[in-house]
């Protein structure tokens, strides 16, 4: 996901914007030219492939809105995460993934955590056609939406360099009016590039990706973001590397909650709120966030390989910052064109 400073604003440049990229690209190039192949460049082969199945656990507080705070609920999920792909030629790759989630809504001492209920009285002019109500305290959920992606490798050696496109779609109508959501219930489309590079004789390594997400318009609003992760590591052995990374999520427009739902804000909440935008607004709010973590992975053998992190969020704007989150994740890998230093 995208780091504030690397992702051009809104308002800047068009022109500005392709010479960085033109620049970007040249650089990239100069360094693939001036490295020589290294043990750990991860080429590809026909034939590869892998399988990994992941496990998450995050916790989400504090809601950050430009003008308020809200800090009187939390939420919990684990998550399952199935992902797997195969390469069909020495360039292509297709990907998939697939998470199931199970999340819950923790009320605090003030409103009750104000949960989310479509059956409230309050709803007169505008009538959720969703009454499903799963801000009950209990974990709710299911299988959210399912990733399908291809990606080609441009550049290999030292500098890999590797555009990617992908489609993700819900993988059934699930609640999104609940604090307990798993998700958006919108499909998008993120057209990205990712990036690792390895120094010649060096230990560190550094990799990223960087994507703009074309997304469903609930509403007709403008929802679509950039996504950015970047990481940089160390390899203590051949086999175990540690890192630290940053991750982000930017909506270019999307809405405001304290400015854009019968301003000013809660004044009559909720009487004011009986509003199809209001049903809608999780999905229409412009969400905003950094996270910053620290990972390890460790390779059992050339088959087998081990990996988790520990995260939590350091800004949010319309959006639940993470209190704390990690990952474990454990990967089986086919094919003899990846981690051959390792053979």
């Amino acid at each position: 996901m995208v780091v504030r400073g690397i992702m051009p604003g809104v308002g800047g440049s068009v022109l500005r914007v392709v010479e960085l990229i033109s620049a970007i690209s040249v650089l990239l190039v100069l360094l693939s030219i001036l490295c020589v192949n290294t043990a750990r460049a991860q080429s590809q082969q026909k034939g590869d492939a892998s399988l990994g199945l992941e496990y998450q656990y995050i916790r989400t507080g504090t809601f950050y809105d430009a003008d308020f705070e809200y800090d009187y609920w939390t939420t919990d999920s684990h998550i399952a995460l199935l992902s797997g792909d195969y390469t069909f030629s020495d360039r292509w790759t297709v990907f998939a993934a697939l998470p199931y989630v199970q999340k819950r809504f923790n009320a605090g001492a003030l409103y009750g955590g104000d949960p989310h209920n479509p059956n409230d009285p309050w709803w007169v002019d505008f009538q959720p056609p969703d009454k499903r109500f799963i801000d009950d305290e209990k974990y709710h959920g299911g299988f959210q939406d399912l990733t399908v992606g291809l990606q080609f490798l441009a550049l290999d050696g030292p500098l890999t360099i590797s555009p990617f496109i992908s489609y993700g779609v819900p993988t059934n109508n699930y609640p999104f009016y609940a604090k307990a959501a798993i998700g958006q219930n919108l499909w998008n489309i993120p057209v990205g590039v990712a990036f690792t590079f390895v120094p010649y004789f060096s230990d560190w390594f550094l990799q990223g990706n960087v994507a703009y997400v074309f997304s469903e318009k609930p509403l007709d609003v403008n929802v679509d973001y950039w996504l950015g992760y970047l990481s940089t590591g160390y390899f203590f052995t051949p086999r175990f590397s540690m890192n630290v990374f940053v991750s982000a999520k930017s909506v270019r427009e999307g809405l405001k909650l304290s400015r854009d739902f019968a301003p000013p804000a809660y004044v009559n909440y909720p009487v004011d709120f009986d509003t199809e935008e209001w049903w809608q607004h999780d999905r229409l709010l412009g969400h905003r966030f950094v996270n910053l973590g620290i990972g390890f992975d460790y390779f059992l053998n050339e088959k087998y390989h081990l990996s988790g992190s520990y995260f939590r969020g350091v800004y949010a704007e319309q959006a639940n910052e993470i209190d704390r989150a990690f990952t474990f994740a454990l990967t089986r890998y086919w094919g003899g064109g990846r981690h051959k230093e390792l053979d």
